[in-house]
C-alpha cells in the first residue's frame, strides 16, 4: 500500500505531466488527492520540494544501470538496455523535458539541485566511457574529447524530446525518436567490438530505425 507521500508523488507526476509543472499548484495537487493543502505541506513544504524530489526519482531510474557496471571487468556496457531504460523515464517524467529551462529560472533550489546532480553525471559517465575505451568497445579519444562526448550527450538526451514535439503533434514516438538521437550520435564512437555484439545489433530494430 502506498503512503501519503507516495501519493502525493504519483500525484505530482501525473499532474505535471499533463498539465505542466509551471501551471500545477499545490492546490491542484491536493485537490486531486482529496486533501488539504496544509496537510500536502505537512509532507512537502512546497512544490519545489516536490518537483526536486520527482527529479531526483529520474536521476536514480537513470543511472542505475551504470553504477552496477564492473568497472574492474572487460565487460561491454549494455546500451541497449541503457536506452530501453532511458526511454521508459523519459516518457514517465517528460515534464521535465518539455519545462527544463522554465524549471530551472523558476525554481532556484531546483537548479542547484540540478548543478550538483550533473557534475556527478558527468563524473560517472567519464568513468564509464574510459572503460569501454580500455576495453576496446569505444574508439579511443582524449579526455578533453570524452567531456565534449559526454556533455553532447547529456544534451541531446535533455533536448532532443522537445525538438520532436516542436516538429510531430503525435507525441506517441517522440521519446523512441529522442532515444534514437542519443544511439545515432554514440553509434559512431563504437568500436567493429562493439558492433558485433548481438545487443548493440538489435537497438535499431528496437528504435524502429532499420
Amino acid at each position: 500500500m502506498k503512503t501519503t507521500k507516495e501519493k502525493i508523488l504519483e500525484t505530482s507526476l501525473n499532474l505535471f505531466n499533463e498539465k505542466g509543472c509551471i501551471n500545477t499548484s499545490t492546490r491542484h495537487i491536493a485537490s486531486a488527492l482529496n486533501i488539504s493543502v496544509g496537510n500536502l505541506y505537512y509532507y512537502f513544504k512546497n512544490k519545489e520540494v516536490i518537483l526536486i524530489e520527482i527529479f531526483l526519482q529520474y536521476i536514480e531510474n537513470i543511472f542505475s544501470q551504470i553504477e552496477k557496471q564492473n568497472f574492474q571487468k572487460d565487460e561491454i556496457f549494455l546500451l541497449k538496455d541503457f536506452l530501453i531504460n532511458c526511454l521508459e523515464a523519459d516518457t514517465k517524467y517528460r515534464f521535465l523535458h518539455q519545462e527544463l529551462n522554465l524549471l530551472m529560472i523558476t525554481f532556484p533550489k531546483f537548479k542547484e539541485v540540478m548543478q550538483i546532480e550533473l557534475k556527478k553525471e558527468i563524473e560517472l559517465i567519464s568513468k564509464l566511457v574510459q572503460h569501454q575505451i580500455k576495453f576496446g568497445y569505444i574508439k579511443n579519444m582524449s579526455e578533453d574529447k570524452i567531456l565534449f562526448f559526454v556533455s553532447n550527450s547529456w544534451i541531446i538526451a535533455t533536448n532532443s524530446y522537445s525538438f520532436w514535439d516542436l516538429l510531430d503533434k503525435d507525441k506517441s514516438d517522440n521519446g523512441k525518436k529522442g532515444t534514437a538521437n542519443l544511439y545515432y550520435f554514440i553509434k559512431p564512437y563504437l568500436t567493429q567490438k562493439s558492433l558485433d555484439d548481438e545487443q548493440i545489433k538489435e537497438i535499431e530494430i528496437v528504435l524502429g530505425s532499420k
